[in-house]
């Protein structure tokens, strides 16, 4: 049974031509959303036919993902099965009876002994090929000359980081392609999403991984500084505002300053802003503390007192949140203007480089 599959595809398939899968032209890595590729490759087959063979073809490959388009392709298929699905051209290479044979003819199916010479039409017994891999293979209604092949391969990711450089206002971005797949890249192209033009070209070996720089450029970036009260932390977080660094969703962001490197956080895109929380600056620091003084027996007060001093050179804007309102209370007083945003009163301050402030508030709340 072996035998007659092995003829018939031998028969079908004795003028086809082959060109190795690692032989695309104009290549290009197509940086797709949540870190996935696709590779889009040009194959140019030096002898036209109507069944192309594209062997050695990546074992990694998304079957799902294979897009193929040339003139006059009636069907592609990606054949894995490399004992009992072969497409073999005149002169190939077989083996028969442990010994070396070449493929003459398929009508009647003949090899001959590259060796001795002798001719074998229709070997009783089954002939056995090399294993080429998988192999892609192309049927067309006319001569194939050219084919334009897009496809996804497994263990082959990417990912993107942004610098934030404070003491220089100043932003760099790098990418970092990974490839945990059997193919290897030379000189292939890479593009960004939403990218228009390629970025360049690198050389990817397999199992590797490569780093390249998009742009390192001055940004201006607006630094608000955010305290809540409910977090009881003695430092502010600082909230970065990147203009003109357009992420695609959320990204990894490391930020430096004059001290060095600060930490990693998460950026996200913001009307075209990057936007950076959950940064801790160390050279604010924040006192507070709170006193209650009873007021007969349904009424009691609450003072708030917060102390802030700010160790860095620069001036400072710092929003305070005071959240911890009970259920029951009125007459907030202060000597500092505020807002109340939902049950939040935001206390906005400029505080000058090297310097103290303090403010005071009270409100009164009503005992259950």
């Amino acid at each position: 049974m072996k035998k007659i599959m092995i003829y018939l595809l031998v028969a079908a398939s004795a003028y086809c031509s082959e060109i190795d899968f690692t032989k695309g032209v104009d290549g290009e890595l197509l940086l797709q959303p949540k870190g996935k590729i696709r590779i889009r490759e040009n194959f140019i087959i030096p002898e036209a036919e109507k069944e192309i063979v594209i062997t050695n073809f990546s074992r990694a490959v998304d079957r799902d993902s294979l897009i193929v388009e040339s003139e006059g392709i009636e069907e592609f298929i990606l054949d894995g099965d490399s004992r009992n699905s072969y497409y073999l051209s005149q002169g190939e290479e077989v083996s028969y009876r442990g010994e070396k044979y070449r493929l003459i003819s398929n009508e009647p199916l003949t090899i001959e002994n590259i060796k001795s010479g002798e001719l074998i039409i229709n070997p009783s017994e089954e002939i056995r090929v090399k294993d080429k891999g998988n192999s892609l293979i192309l049927h067309g209604n006319k001569e194939i000359s050219s084919a334009k092949i897009n496809y996804s391969l497994e263990g082959l990711t990417w990912s993107e980081e942004y610098q934030v450089y404070l003491n220089k206002n100043s932003v760099k971005k790098n990418i970092f392609i990974k490839n945990d797949s059997d193919r290897k890249f030379e000189n292939i192209s890479v593009t960004l999403p939403r990218g228009t033009e390629p970025l360049g070209k690198l050389n990817l070996k397999t199992f590797a991984g490569i780093n390249k720089n998009i742009f390192y450029k001055k940004a201006s970036i607006s630094k608000n500084y955010i305290y809540l009260e409910s977090k009881e932390k003695k430092n502010p977080e600082l909230s970065l505002a990147v203009a003109g660094v357009d992420i695609s969703s959320s990204d990894k962001v490391k930020v430096f300053d004059e001290k060095g490197y600060r930490g990693e956080f998460t950026g996200v895109n913001k009307n075209g802003e990057l936007q950076i929380k959950g940064l801790l600056d160390q050279d604010v620091n924040i006192v507070s503390s709170e006193v209650e003084k009873n007021l007969g027996t349904r009424l009691k007060q609450r003072k708030v007192s917060y102390s802030v001093k700010n160790y860095k050179k620069e001036d400072i804007i710092l929003k305070i949140f005071y959240d911890k309102f009970p259920e029951k209370w009125n007459e907030l007083r202060s000597e500092e203007s505020y807002e109340m945003k939902e049950r939040n009163a935001v206390f906005t301050l400029k505080i000058p480089g090297n310097s103290r402030k303090n403010i005071k508030f009270s409100f009164i709340e009503e005992k259950n």
